[in-house]
């Protein structure tokens, strides 16, 4: 199973859980998209749809990073304070 990166705060929703579309049972958590879904079912299902599209990242030294599929993807990576990405 690959990992996705969602530690930006933006896939926390303060408002309240609603049912995840994957697995029915509520979660706070959101998806780029603002669809509710739990990290592990967004997890999942990528590994379940591996010709789905995929959402990429192109770092300013050109490097290219498979982030995930189009509909559940990891967050970019961020330049640390040296420049480079973490």
């Amino acid at each position: 199973m690959s990992l996705l990166n969602w530690g930006d705060r933006r896939h926390f929703d303060e408002t309240g859980a609603q049912p995840c579309t994957q697995c029915e049972t509520t979660t706070p958590m959101r998806s780029h998209a603002g669809e509710p879904v739990h990290k592990v079912c967004a997890e999942d299902w990528n590994d379940r749809n591996p010709d789905a599209p995929r959402a990429r990242a192109v770092s300013g030294k050109g490097t290219t990073y498979d982030l995930g599929t189009q509909r559940y993807h990891s967050d970019p990576p961020r330049k640390n304070n040296k420049g480079g990405a973490r």
